[in-house]
């Protein structure tokens, strides 16, 4: 089935189709939108097999890029923290002041909040009989649990392109034997100067606020005074996210500029570690630690890191 909306917010437009029954969604023809899906993350050359998880540049792509909240307001608002990168004057006796830069906590009221894990779908080039380019996702199970991420990829798709296919026949032909996936950037081996890596990072945490950029490079700075062996970027939907190696004991740090994260930190060779979607790196199952960013937290990197 085609669908040409903006948008849509219901599923009833597919009741044909059974719960349980696989289904895929796809454009066709997909050369027309070449600029768009460069900007999604796809490589200007549009190769088949290309996989990444899409930029986050809509509402649609960030749900399923990045962990979302739910604000329940049926509920009395909490007490929450929230640390800010703040200046400030104190005073220094004999009636001077001087200026001070550091972290702070301040206690705030909110309506309580569900947190959710990005859907994280990905999206697939494919080169169909004719030659044509298709984007298309992995085959996803048509059921009522998962009713929310369907609705959720259809949408990045129309308001990416404006249309796209809903298909339920022969789906495994669809997907191209090899896949290049496309959501690291890993950089060369050795010694890199924290002068060059804090340059990168600024680029890419610009969107940020102020707080969250330098709590990025504070911890950035520190795990890299580890010497780390190995260092990549997250791309497309990954950006923001930055992995620091050490090869000779399979260890992977995971950092990240997204406030109210943690660092992850993964026992497991960079194969099988960059296969990862993005939920599944989230997911507290699959990670040998998980240091959230509080007091503690460079003692506790520290115990790893020095183990």
């Amino acid at each position: 089935m085609i669908l040409k909306k903006k948008r849509i917010n219901k599923l009833s437009c597919l009741d044909f189709i059974n719960q349980g029954e696989k289904i895929v969604v796809a454009l066709r023809d997909a050369m027309r939108f070449k600029d768009i899906l460069v900007k999604l993350g796809f490589s200007d050359e549009l190769n088949e097999g290309e996989r990444i998880l899409p930029l986050s540049m809509n509402p649609s792509t960030t749900r399923n890029a990045e962990k979302f909240y739910v604000i329940d307001k049926t509920k009395p608002k909490e007490t929450y923290s929230q640390t800010l990168w703040w200046t400030r004057h104190e005073w220094a006796g004999r009636g001077e002041t001087k200026e001070v830069t550091d972290y702070v906590s301040i206690p705030r009221k909110r309506f309580p909040r569900t947190e959710y894990a990005p859907y994280s779908v990905e999206l697939i080039l494919k080169y169909d009989d004719y030659g044509q380019l298709m984007v298309i996702t992995d085959p996803i199970m048509f059921r009522k649990s998962d009713e929310k991420l369907i609705l959720n990829t259809i949408n990045i798709f129309l308001i990416s392109f404006q249309e796209c296919e809903v298909l339920t026949d022969n789906l495994e032909k669809l997907l191209p034997i090899q896949v290049v996936r496309l959501n690291w950037e890993v950089l060369p081996k050795g010694e890199y100067p924290w002068s060059k890596m804090r340059d990168n990072l600024e680029r890419m945490s610009v969107r940020k606020g102020k707080t969250a950029r330098q709590m990025m490079m504070d911890k950035c700075e520190y795990i890299n005074s580890f010497h780390p062996d190995f260092r990549a970027y997250g791309k497309s939907g990954f950006s923001g996210y930055v992995i620091f190696g050490f090869q000779d004991r399979n260890l992977y740090v995971l950092e990240s500029v997204y406030p109210n994260n943690a660092t992850y930190v993964f026992g497991t060779d960079w194969e099988e570690l960059s296969k990862l979607s993005k939920a599944e790196i989230l997911n507290d199952n699959l990670q040998n630690a998980r240091l959230i960013h509080h007091d503690n937290w460079q003692k506790e990197i520290t115990e790893l890191l020095e183990a």
